[in-house]
This record gives structure tokens, sequence and C-alpha cells, in this order.
């Protein structure tokens, strides 16, 4: 008997400690509170239900006005900065026409903001008669007579405001026309003006024209269509009032109340503070009363909607408690079992945190997988596969120096970059993994059947990168087609090989496999580097600024990697240090930063390579001229002097070019161009000078003369000196020794 009593007991012990029975419990409880407390709000609620519509509409009215007050300080800040940037002030200083497309692309930038509110902006100069706006810049006259005409506003009133003594003032709004086609005016929208101009200034200001019903439909915030907004001075800004006749600022103020009844209607005031503007709401007082006014059939509602809440809350606990159930189930189930999903948002939130546990451990083995690092076989097991094609898509950043990133460092405009790429691929290849793999690289894994479809997302994904080619250069490389997981270092290999046949521009660009590897070789032509080495060694500055400008636009429409750029550069920048640190010792090696390697690899574009190689030349150079003086010709002085070594020597130009590494022909113009003289006219001259020498200071035989300075016929010798002197040999010793002293 003690048995049968236990068991209904043991039963409802059982039965009581499940999820179901107790929300229930929970609900039902619930709704009793409720009905307890809305038994107690009604009765409460006529007597303060007037009070709190007014506390209502002025808290509404209140975050109305914030909003427009904290908009108008925005444009004022925006606009002051874009007001002073040195583009405008030079617009302001001279009318540069080649300037003017700049201009509009910034007005354009601005405009393009939605979060602004900003329909057009207006530069007027005075001075320059010329009006700037986002779509072309004209006649002040034509502006405002035909492509920006108002009622409130005529040509005149603009002219004026350069006369006036404010930096920025707000005018009232009024509707905009184009009258562009004679006899039809087209609206162009209802525009709020503010000026902003230096102060002092009388020739040049700025008009931004805010879209005044944008700005309504974005701060209004009170229960009715109906607000006025004046100005400190007592005009109307902004009129959305639904009746015609409105009081105005004096008289809302001759009370000094928030809230005033006045011709059955409640008037709701607020004055800002910091600007002066006065905000008006109203509301109907019978509309007032109506919404204070509990009636029967809320009661009956009321009791209606606790009557149907139990049954609803049998029906929400399955509700709950069956997904839960098999959300359980799905934990306890197998690690690749798909995870439920619910449209409760709580149990979703749990679902999504168990697929970003799942994810960042799959991404984990793939580190690990890639790197060759043995940790959790049962991790690993889940990249194993055969069969299911993928590729691997690199994001290589190259930081610009001193940049300004979009979300305030460079490694979080990274991760920023990162959510964004990872979501893009996510939402069309399903099944990508991506994860920042080192400092300025992305590495996304993707599963693909058609690769036309990832070349149209990596389009659409280069297009917006390349908004912040300012922040950076991106080269997004992309290998050949793998089918098993045991090739994920080959692909890793290819991939960060092809990221290295990028060109040098800040365009964001794609390298595929099957682009061309690009091997060109950027180097000096063999006499132009004998002339760099040679102009080196004496530090000829603008010689080698010759070369290597020379060198940049025999390679300008070549298509370059940028890998050969940086060879170039590292190989310039090493041959410059070593010969410069022969001659000028420390001082030459201090002439080349540290690091220099790195000031190579973050250059993005050719004109940056350029500019920091030339930068370097003039450096070298200098440190090569404070140690060894004045500049020469390196080339022409070692003929001079390997031609003065060597007059007993048989002498060839084409020895002596082998000597340079330059070809005979044009050695022979180059000495002609920095000499004025023929080579072997200046060998010859050379010889017969010498030959004069040493027959009037020597007693040497003729014979011996001729030989010392080259020539061993000696008729060849008598014909050349008589052609130089007008005298033989013999003549001329004689002649020179006759002579009176």
């Amino acid at each position: 008997m003690r048995m049968n009593k236990f068991n209904p007991l043991r039963y409802y012990r059982l039965k009581s400690g499940s999820l179901f029975l107790r929300l229930v419990a929970g609900f039902l409880c619930i709704i009793v509170l409720l009905a307890s407390l809305t038994t107690y709000a009604v009765s409460e609620s006529q007597k303060n239900v007037r009070q709190e519509i007014v506390k209502y509409n002025t808290l509404m009215l209140r975050n109305t006005m914030e909003n427009y007050e904290n908009h108008f300080d925005i444009i004022k800040s925006q606009m002051y900065l874009f007001y002073y940037t040195e583009r405008v002030q030079q617009l302001q200083r001279e009318a540069n026409y080649p300037a003017f497309p700049a201009i509009i692309g910034d007005i354009l930038a601005w405009v393009s903001d939605p979060n602004l509110f900003i329909d057009n902006i207006v530069f007027y100069s005075r001075e320059h008669q010329f009006v700037i706006e986002k779509g072309t810049s004209t006649k002040p006259d034509t502006m405002f007579n035909y492509f920006l005409t108002s009622g409130r506003y005529s040509k005149a009133f603009w002219d004026r405001q350069f006369d006036e003594s404010y930096t920025n003032r707000i005018f009232p709004a009024d509707t905009f026309h184009m009258s562009v086609y004679q006899g039809r005016q087209d609206t162009v929208g209802e525009y709020i003006p503010i000026v902003f101009k230096r102060a002092g200034e009388q020739d040049f200001y700025m008009v931004v024209f805010l879209n005044a019903k944008k700005m309504y439909a974005a701060f209004h915030q009170t229960s009715t269509d109906d607000l006025v907004v004046y100005t400190p001075q007592g005009e109307m800004l902004y009129n959305r009032a639904a009746a015609s006749s409105y009081p105005s600022v004096a008289e809302l103020r001759k009370d000094g109340a928030k809230a005033i009844i006045e011709d059955g209607q409640y008037h709701f005031q607020m004055r800002a503070n910091e600007s002066g503007m006065t905000y008006l709401h109203r509301l109907p007082a019978a509309e007032l009363a109506s919404q204070a006014r509990m009636n029967a059939t809320m009661i009956v509602v009321i009791l209606a909607v606790l009557a149907l809440s139990v049954l609803i809350s049998f029906l929400l606990a399955a509700k709950i408690n069956n997904p839960f159930r098999r959300l359980v189930d799905s934990i306890r189930g197998a690690g690749d079992a798909e995870l439920y999903r619910s449209s409760i948002q709580e149990f979703d939130m749990i679902g999504n945190q168990l697929r970003d546990k799942r994810r960042l451990t799959r991404q984990w083995a793939f580190i690990n997988h890639l790197k060759d690092i043995r940790n959790n076989e049962h991790d690993l097991a889940k990249l194993d596969f055969q069969g299911k094609p993928y590729v691997f898509v690199l994001f290589h950043v190259i930081e610009r120096p001193r940049a300004a990133w979009p979300q305030g460092t460079f490694q979080s405009w990274l991760y920023y970059m990162k959510v964004f790429i990872e979501d893009k691929l996510n939402r069309t290849l399903e099944g990508a993994i991506t994860f920042q793999i080192e400092y300025n690289q992305i590495l996304s894994m993707v599963f693909i059947d058609d690769d036309l479809a990832l070349r149209h997302l990596l389009n659409d994904i280069k297009s917006v990168l390349d908004h912040d080619r300012d922040s950076g250069a991106i080269t997004i490389a992309v290998t050949s087609v793998y089918e098993r997981s045991d090739q994920f270092s080959e692909a890793y290999k290819e991939v960060q090989e092809l990221s290295l046949q990028r060109r040098l521009t800040d365009e964001t660009q794609i390298v595929v496999a099957s682009r061309p590897d690009g091997t060109v070789t950027v180097a000096f032509p063999k006499e132009q580097l004998v002339q760099f080495r040679a102009n080196l060694r004496e530090g000829n500055a603008e010689v080698l600024k010759g070369l290597l400008e020379r060198l940049f636009a025999d390679f300008q429409d070549k298509d370059v990697p940028a890998a050969a750029w940086f060879r170039f550069a590292e190989s310039t920048a090493d041959q410059m240090k070593n010969t410069v640190a022969e001659i000028a010792g420390q001082a030459g090696l201090n002439a080349l930063p540290d690091k220099h390697e790195e000031l190579i690899a973050s250059c993005v574009t050719v004109a940056e390579l350029k500019a920091l190689l030339l930068e370097w030349t003039a450096r070298f150079a200098d440190a090569v001229r404070a140690k060894s003086g004045p500049p020469k010709d390196a080339i022409a002085a070692f003929v001079l002097d390997y031609v003065n070594d060597h007059l007993a020597d048989e002498i060839y130009l084409d020895a002596l070019a082998e000597k340079l590494n330059l070809s005979s022909g044009y050695l022979s113009t180059y000495f002609k161009e920095k000499t004025g003289s023929n080579f072997v006219e200046y060998v010859n001259e050379t010889r017969i000078r010498k030959a004069s020498e040493l027959l009037l200071n020597t007693r040497s035989k003729i014979q011996e003369v001729a030989e010392a300075v080259g020539y061993r016929n000696i008729t060849s010798f008598n014909r050349m000196f008589k052609k130089y002197t007008g005298l033989s040999p013999s003549e001329y010793r004689k002649s020179e020794h006759n002579r009176p002293n």
C-alpha cells in the first residue's frame, strides 16, 4: 500500500522537473502578475495619462530639437574643415580652372554621404565671377537665375551676402527651381541654405544646401505631422505645420511656458540654448483628450487578451521546449552534424555561436595543416577531402606610410577588411575559410564549381577596396584549382609567388595563375651602367638623375612586375652604397637610410620608387662631392689620362671602349660631346704637342722622338708634325733654337 501511494508522488516530481511544465507555470505567474498590474494601471491612468502625454510630446519635441541641433553642429564642423582645405583656399585666391574638376569631385563626395542630407555645395567668387557646384561651374547670373532659382533667394540676395559680417548663417528653407527651358520650371527641392565664409572676406563664400524634407523625415519624432522651426531673429526657418497660421516667437514667449493652449491646440515649444532657434509642435486638444480616455472597449480587449494569453502560454511553452530539446540533441550529436536553426533569436544566437566556434576550430586546423603543425587529429581530419575543387585567394596589403586608415589603425582596418571579405565570399560561395595569415595578408580557401562566379565576386570586392587606395595597395592573388587537402602547401606556395607578380600601381590588382609572370628584367644597358658607375664615383648628381629618369622612361610602357622593380632598386642601392663607402667612408654610408629595403618594399607606385632612388642618388652624390671636391666627367677624364699616359703605345679606340665596357661608336660620340674634339684628332694633337716639347727640351734624335710619341714610321711622323705646326721636325727645332730669348 505504501508503494501504491509513493508512485504517484514520484511521478509528479519527475514531471514537475520538465522544462515544459516549468515554462507553463512561469507564464501563468507572469499573466497573473500582469493582470494585477493592469488593474492597478487602469485605475491610476485616469489621473496622470494627460500629464504623461504632455511629457511624451515634450520629450519627442526635445529629441527633434536635439537631432536638428546636433546635425547643424556636425554640418558646421565638417564644412569648415572642407572650406579651409588647401584646395578650396587655392580656389579662393585664384581662378585655377584645371582644379575645378577636383573641387567638384570633393563636392560630390560630401553630397554622396546620405547621413549629412547635403544636396549641393556652391562656391561663389565675386572677384572672379564664377560659381562651382556639384554638377558644373558657371557664371553667377546663370546659376542663380536659371539653375537654382527661388522666390526668396534671388541673385541680388546672394550678392548681398558678400558684404555681411557673419562667418556662418542658417537661412530659412525655400523651394528651389530650375528654369533652363523657356516657359518651364522644374522643382529641384526644398533646401535650407547655410552660408560659410571667412571673417573679413568679401569676395568668396560657400553655400551648403540641406534637404529640408529628408531632414524632417529623419529627425521629426513628434506624434503628428506638425513642426515649425524659428530662427533666432524670429523668422520661420522651416514650416511643416498642418494649419496655415502659426503664432510668432514673441507670442510663444510671452507666458514663458513650454506647453500652452491656444485656439483649441496644445503648443509645445522649446528653444535651443546654443543656436537660439525655437522649435514648435502643435497637437489638437481634442486629440490629447481622446488619448487620455480609457473606454469600455479597451477594458474588454484587455480581458480578452489576458484570456488568450493563457492559451498562448501553453503553445509558446511547447514552441520553446521543442526547439530547445532539438538544440540539445544537435549539441550532443556528431561533430559534423548540421546545427539546428530556429526562428527564436536566442536559440539562433546559440546556434550561431556554435557555428562560429566550429569555424574558428576549422580555421585553426587549417593553419596547422597549412604550416604542417600536427595538433588534434580529429580537427585535422575535418580538412581531409578529395574531389572537391578549391583555390587559395590571398589579399596582400601594402600599407602606405603616414596613411589615415578608415578604422584608426592599419590592423583595425585590416580586420574590418577581413570581415568584409569573409561575408562577401560566404554569401556567394558557401564553406569558404578566411583568416589573417600574416601581418599584412588575408588568406581565403574557396571551394568552387564555376570559377566565373568567383571572378565576378572578386571584381565586386576590388571595386570596394579601390575606395581605400589612399590607405594601402591591395593585391588579390588567385591560384589554380586544387582538389586534395594534401596540396595545401603547394597551393600556399603558389599564391605567395603570384602575389609577387603585382604591378607597381595604387589600384587594387587581381593576379591569377594564368597571368604572364612578367619576366622583364629592369637594368641599365651596358653603356649606361658604365656611365652610372663612373659618374657616381665623381658625384655628378645631374648626370645620375638623367640616367635614372631615362631608365624609368624606357620601362614606362612595359609590363614590369613589382618584384623586378624592387630587385633593380635594391641592386642600385647596394651599388651606390658600396661605391660611395669606398670613396667617402662612413659619411657615404650615412647617405642611405637604415632599413632601406623596407622603404623600397613600401613603394606602391613606380613614381614613388623613382622619387626614392632619385633622393638617394642626390644624397650619395653630395657625399662624394663633399669628399673629393667638384665633379668632373669620369669617362672623358679616363680617356684623357689614358692617352697622355700611353703616347708611346698603339692607341686604339676599340681597345679603350672595351676597357670601359662601351661600344667604340658610343665612346667616340660621347668623347666629342664632352671635349669638342674628335678622338683621333685629339690623339694626334697630343702626340705632336709632346713631340714639340721633346724636340726643344731634349737632344733626342728625331727618330727617337717619333717613337716616344707612338710613331713607328718616320715619314708618317714628319707628315703629321708638319700638318699641325707647318714645319718639319728639323725645321721646328732649328727655328725655335734660333729665336731670340
